[in-house]
């Protein structure tokens, strides 16, 4: 009888630990929830395109490389808004001021 019970109680034990890892394929996200693009990196963005448009018009030397930072910019945000996945050091990229050498 105590062979039978501590079978038992072993199989309960077992089950119960199992549980957490069966109740959901694997790769399944539990939120289901779509991702939404955080709204202060697509503003620090915005601004940062702004900026760049700004400075191509105050005279530099070289304004296609400022219209291209705002491109560029710009359809980086279009990315965000649209749900894809954007790499951080893209962003990074974004924010640093175009240089003219």
């Amino acid at each position: 009888m105590k062979k039978t019970s501590s079978i038992l109680s072993v199989a309960a034990i077992a089950i119960t630990l199992a549980t957490p890892a069966l109740a959901a394929s694997p790769g399944v996200s539990r939120s289901y929830a779509p991702s939404q693009p955080d709204q202060t990196i697509i503003a620090d963005l915005q601004d940062a395109s702004q900026a760049a448009k700004r400075d191509a018009l105050t005279g530099n030397k070289n304004n296609l490389e400022f219209h291209r930072k705002s491109y560029e910019i710009d359809q980086l945000i279009e990315k965000m808004k649209s749900g894809q996945r954007v790499d951080p050091a893209e962003l990074d990229k974004a924010m640093e001021p175009a240089r003219v050498w």
